[in-house]
C-alpha cells in the first residue's frame, strides 16, 4: 500500500517537519519529509498492510539549533486505509490556536450551544474523497456545507452547498466523487441543513486541492483545520473583574469571600455579562502581617487562603458568644473603608481555631475528610506540616527551622502520626483546606449553573518562604529573583523577589509540577491569567545581593562576548564599564549637600579620582540592610548609584561574557563616555535586546507554553505587556493562548493608544489592569494624555479634567465594540458610568502600585453587593452598552 502524507504548514529557513508514525507494538517511528514549497510538505511511504488496521500518525515541527520539536495540537490523526492501494493524504497543521480549540475550552464549552446527538459515517469512504473539518460553535439549526468550482460541489452556487454531517463533536465530513487528476477551488460555509442554502462563507482566498493522481482505485482523505469565520459572528462575551478580597456585603466578614461570588455573579449575569475576573486566592500566610496581603506571593500554589472562609455555616454548631463575637467583629471591619489585613486573619484563625477544638472529636472521624484528604495527592500535608513549623518557628523562613529546614517525607510522616500533637495541629489546616474547598467548589458550582464563567489568575512566581521552595527546592533557582525590567509600572523595575524557576529539572518529568498545578486550578476555573507570561520565555534575574530591577538581566540570554567588544573597537574596561561609575560632580546631582557626608561614610576614593562602595556598602541589599527602610533619601540615592553600570558580567563566565544594563544610555556612566563609543555601545545594547535572543527565546516559551496548553481544558490568557519579543505574539496565536489588549499600553510602535476595536479576535480587551490606576485617576492625573485619548479615539475635543459618566460610556463602548472574544472591565472603571455611586476619591480604588514595594492589597467596594443589585441607573447604562455592541446574551452566536 502506498500512501502520500501531504501537510499545509508555513515553514521557514531551517525548520523541518516530521512523521511520527505509530508502530503495532506503540513506539512511534520518526520519519523526515520533503519541502514542497513554503507551505507544503510530503511523504511518500510505501506500508505492508491489508487495510485492516487503522493507521495512527501525527506531524512534529522541527528547528535546528534551539532543541524545538513541537507536536502538533490533539491526540494524534487515525485513518481506515480500507482496501484500496493507494492512499492520498492532504492534511493542515493542527494548531492550538484556532478559534475552534478556543470554543472546545472549559470556558466556552457550557456557554456554547451542546449540538449532538451526532451522525455517523463508515469507516472507509463511500466515494474517491473525504473531506473533514474541525469546527466548533456551529449555531443550533445550521451545519457545515461544502461548495467550490465543480458541479459536484455546485459550481459556487449558495444553494447547493453539499451539507456536511457531524460525525463527532465538532467534526464535520462529507464523501465526494471527484477526478483526482482535476485541480478544484473549494470553500466551507455555514448552511441551511434542509435546503443546503448558504447562510455565512468562509473568510479569505478559497481553499485550493490540486491534481493529485497517484494510481488506480485512489483514496484522497482531506483534513482541514480552522473555519475561517468573521469574529463578529462568533461568540464575544463580556466580564467584570475584582479580586475576592475587594468584594463587599452584608455578610462578609471585613473581606471579600468566596460566598459572595455567588451574588457578584448574579448581578453581572443580570447585565449580560458571563464570566468573573478574579486576583489569586492561595494562603500567602508567610510574616502574619500586612505584607501578606500580596496576592501573587503564594506559600502554596494548591492551598486556599483561610482569609476567604466564611464562617456562618458554624454558627450553628457553636455557643452563643461566639456567634455574638462574631456579630461585633464583622460590624467593626465592615464598617471599615478598606480591609484590614491583619485583624481580619487574626479574627478568622481564632474563631475557627475554637470550632476545631470544640468539634476536635467529630472532625477527625468525619469521612468526607478522610477522602478530601486521600484525593488531593502530596501537596496537602507537606502545606500542613509547614503551616506548622512556620507557626512553632515563628517565621516561614524555613532556613531558619533548623534540623527541619530541610524538607523529608520520613519528617512528613512523623508529624502526620495519629495521636501527635503535630498531627492535630496538621488536622486543622487540613480541615480549613477543606472546608475553603466545599465553599469555593459550591460558589464555583452556582455561578455555572446562571452561566458565568470564573476566571482565575496563576502567578509568575512562588514564594521564597513557600511549601514548594522547601518540599521541592530542585525546581528552583533559590539563590535568584524574579523581575521585570524598568516599564510602564515601574521606572527602576520590578523586583519580586521570587526564586526563578530551574526549567532543565522541570522538563525531565515532562513539566509534572505544572501539570499537577494546573489541574488542580481547573477544580475551580473556567479560564485563567498567566501572569507575566513574557517570564515563560526568558525571565528577568536579580542577583540576591541586589534590590531593585535595575541590576537584573534576562535569562537565558545569549550574552555579549568579550571579543564583541574588540570587534566594534570598543576599549573594554571592566572597572570602567562594570563597576558604578561615581564621579563628584554626579555625586551631588544624586545627593546636593549631602554629598561630603555620603563619601565620608559610604564610600572611598579610588585611583583615578572618582569613587567606589566600601566593602560595607558593595551591593544593593548591604545598603538597604544598613538603613532599613528603602524610601530614606540617602539610601534611594546610593542604590540608584549602584544602577551606575553599562554592563553586568555574566556568572560563571570568568569576565568574558556580559549583559548590558537596561536603559543604560540613561545613566551618567554612559554620558560620560565619548561619542563614538557611545554610539557603539549603543549598537551592542539594541542587538542584545532586540535582536539576538528571539530565536534561543522562542524555542524555549513554545515548549513550555505547549505544556501548560495540554495540561488542562481551560481557556488560557497571557498578560503579554511590557517589553515583548517579537517572538512571543506568534507562540501565542500556535498554543492558543489569548492576548491582552490595554488601550493605554499600546503594542504598536510609536503610538500613544491602542484602539480596542482592531484587537484581534483571540484576545482580552480592558480599560486598565490591577497594576494601574484606574480609568478615573489616569484621566485625572494626567490631563493631558486624557485630552489627547478623548480627541483621537472618541472625537472629543474639550474634555473635562475630571472623567464623567458620558465621555467613560464611550471609553467602555469602544471597549465592548471590539471584535475580541472578550472584553473584562475591572468594576472600579464600570462604577465610572454613574457618578452616584462611583468613589469620591478615584486614588481609594487603586489595588496596587508595582513602584511601590511593599504594597498594602486592601482596596474594597465602597458599596455593597446589595447597593449595586440596586444602582438603576448605573445597571441600566452598562445592559445598553452590552446589548448596543452585541455582547448581551447570544445575540450575536
Amino acid at each position: 500500500m502506498q500512501i502520500v502524507f501531504r501537510v499545509r504548514y508555513h515553514t521557514v529557513p531551517g525548520q523541518s517537519l516530521w512523521l511520527l508514525l505509530k508502530q503495532g507494538d506503540g513506539s512511534l517511528r520518526e520519519l523526515p519529509m520533503e519541502w514542497l514549497n513554503l507551505e507544503q510538505w510530503e511523504l511518500r511511504l510505501e506500508i505492508e498492510s491489508d487495510g485492516s488496521d487503522p493507521i495512527h500518525y501525527h506531524y512534529q515541527l522541527r528547528e535546528e539549533g534551539n532543541g524545538l520539536e513541537l507536536d502538533e495540537w490533539g491526540e494524534g490523526r487515525v485513518i481506515n486505509p480500507g482496501e484500496k492501494p493507494f492512499i492520498w493524504l492532504a492534511d493542515t497543521w493542527h494548531s492550538a490556536g484556532s478559534v475552534d480549540e478556543a470554543y472546545e475550552t472549559k470556558a466556552l464549552k457550557f456557554l456554547l450551544p451542546d449540538r449532538g446527538p451526532f451522525e455517523s459515517l463508515p469507516d472507509m469512504p463511500l466515494a474517491s474523497h473525504r473531506f473533514s473539518i474541525h469546527v466548533a460553535g456551529v449555531p443550533m439549526g445550521l451545519a457545515m456545507g461544502l461548495i467550490g468550482d465543480t458541479e459536484v460541489l455546485g459550481n459556487w452556487d449558495v444553494r447547493r452547498a453539499i451539507v456536511m454531517r457531524e460525525v463527532a463533536a465538532n467534526r464535520w465530513m462529507v464523501d465526494v466523487e471527484l477526478d483526482a487528476e482535476e485541480a478544484i477551488e473549494y470553500k466551507y460555509a455555514t448552511c441551511d441543513p434542509e435546503t443546503g442554502e448558504l447562510i455565512e462563507f468562509e473568510e479569505g482566498e478559497n481553499r485550493r486541492l490540486e491534481a493529485h493522481a497517484i494510481g488506480q482505485e485512489q483514496c484522497s482523505w482531506i483534513q482541514d483545520q480552522e473555519f475561517r469565520r468573521d469574529p463578529r459572528s462568533g461568540f464575544r462575551g463580556a466580564g467584570v473583574a475584582i479580586p475576592v478580597f475587594s468584594l463587599r456585603s452584608e455578610t462578609s466578614c471585613g473581606v471579600g469571600e468566596f460566598a459572595d461570588l455567588v451574588p457578584f455573579g448574579h448581578w453581572a449575569r443580570g447585565l449580560g455579562m458571563k464570566l468573573l475576573q478574579i486576583l489569586p486566592i492561595h494562603d500567602t500566610t508567610a510574616a502574619r502581617d500586612w505584607t501578606d496581603s500580596y496576592p501573587y506571593s503564594a506559600i502554596s500554589c494548591f492551598a486556599l487562603h483561610p482569609i476567604y472562609l466564611r464562617l456562618d455555616v458554624f454558627a450553628e454548631a457553636m455557643p452563643d458568644d461566639w456567634c455574638q463575637r462574631l456579630k461585633q467583629k464583622r460590624k467593626a471591619l465592615n464598617a471599615l473603608d478598606a480591609l484590614d489585613y491583619e485583624a481580619v486573619l487574626t479574627l478568622k484563625l481564632e474563631l475557627t481555631r475554637e470550632v476545631f477544638d470544640a468539634h476536635f472529636e467529630t472532625i477527625s472521624g468525619d469521612a468526607q475528610l478522610m477522602d478530601f484528604i486521600a484525593g488531593q495527592g502530596g501537596w496537602l500535608l507537606s502545606y500542613a506540616a509547614f503551616c506548622v513549623l512556620r507557626d512553632q518557628h515563628g517565621t516561614g523562613d524555613f532556613s531558619q527551622w533548623g534540623e527541619n529546614s530541610v524538607f523529608s517525607r520520613e519528617l512528613e510522616s512523623v508529624m502526620w502520626q495519629d495521636g501527635s500533637d503535630d498531627h492535630r495541629e496538621m488536622l486543622y489546616w487540613i480541615w480549613l483546606q477543606h472546608e475553603l474547598d466545599h465553599q469555593l467548589g459550591a460558589a464555583v458550582a452556582h455561578l455555572h449553573e446562571i452561566g458565568v464563567v470564573l476566571k482565575g489568575d496563576l502567578p509568575i512566581g512562588i514564594d521564597r518562604c513557600s511549601v514548594e521552595a522547601w518540599s521541592a527546592p530542585e525546581l528552583f533557582h533559590l539563590d535568584a529573583q524574579a523581575g521585570a525590567p524598568p516599564d510602564f509600572f515601574s521606572h527602576a523595575g520590578q523586583n519580586w523577589g521570587f526564586p526563578t524557576y530551574n526549567w532543565e529539572r522541570m522538563a525531565q518529568d515532562g513539566y509534572a509540577w505544572w501539570q499537577a498545578r494546573l489541574s488542580h486550578l481547573a477544580k475551580y476555573f473556567d479560564a485563567f491569567r498567566i501572569d507575566h507570561i513574557l517570564g515563560f520565555f526568558r525571565i528577568w534575574q536579580v542577583p540576591l545581593e541586589q534590590v531593585d530591577g535595575l541590576r537584573g538581566w534576562f535569562e537565558p540570554a545569549v550574552a555579549v562576548a568579550l571579543q564583541e567588544f574588540r570587534d566594534k573597537g570598543i576599549a573594554f574596561d571592566f572597572e570602567r564599564f562594570c563597576r558604578p561609575w561615581m564621579t563628584r560632580e554626579g555625586l551631588q546631582q544624586v545627593f546636593g549637600d549631602k554629598t561630603d557626608e555620603v563619601i565620608v561614610e559610604f564610600l572611598q576614593t579610588k585611583e583615578d579620582g572618582g569613587y567606589e562602595f566600601r566593602e560595607a556598602f558593595d551591593t544593593q541589599r548591604k545598603v538597604l540592610d544598613h538603613f532599613g527602610d528603602k524610601e530614606n533619601a540617602l539610601c534611594k540615592g546610593l542604590l540608584a548609584c549602584h544602577g551606575e553600570v553599562l554592563f553586568f558580567e555574566s556568572p560563571g563566565s570568568g569576565a568574558t561574557a556580559f549583559h548590558p544594563r537596561y536603559g543604560l544610555q540613561r545613566t551618567l556612566s554612559f554620558a560620560d563616555l565619548d561619542c563614538m563609543a557611545q554610539e557603539k555601545v549603543d549598537a551592542l545594547y539594541n542587538n542584545y535586546f532586540f535582536e539576538r535572543q528571539d530565536f534561543l527565546w522562542r524555542a524555549g516559551g513554545l515548549i513550555k507554553l505547549d505544556a501548560l496548553r495540554r495540561a488542562s481544558p481551560m481557556l488560557l490568557c497571557g498578560e503579554d505587556l511590557g517589553m515583548v519579543p517579537g517572538c512571543v505574539p506568534p507562540a501565542m496565536r500556535e498554543t492558543g493562548i489569548l492576548s491582552l489588549e490595554i488601550q493605554r499600553m499600546p503594542k504598536a510602535f510609536g503610538a500613544e493608544f491602542d484602539d480596542p476595536r482592531l484587537a484581534p479576535y483571540l484576545s482580552v480587551v480592558s480599560p486598565s489592569t490591577h497594576d494601574m490606576p484606574n480609568l478615573r485617576e489616569w484621566w485625572r492625573d494626567h490631563p493631558e494624555q486624557a485630552k489627547r485619548l478623548a480627541w483621537t479615539h472618541f472625537d472629543e475635543p474639550h474634555a473635562s479634567e475630571e472623567l464623567g459618566p458620558e465621555l467613560a460610556a464611550k471609553v467602555m463602548g469602544q471597549q465592548f465594540e471590539s471584535p475580541a472574544m472578550w472584553a473584562i472591565v475591572p468594576l472600579q472603571d464600570l462604577l465610572a458610568l454613574d457618578a452616584a455611586v462611583c468613589h469620591p476619591d478615584p486614588a481609594a480604588e487603586r489595588i496596587n502600585d508595582p513602584s511601590i514595594n511593599p504594597f498594602n492589597w486592601r482596596y474594597r467596594m465602597h458599596l455593597g453587593i446589595e447597593q449595586l443589585e440596586v444602582a438603576q441607573t448605573l445597571n441600566a447604562r452598562i445592559r445598553t452598552l452590552l446589548r448596543e455592541n452585541g455582547r448581551a446574551e447570544r445575540e450575536n452566536a
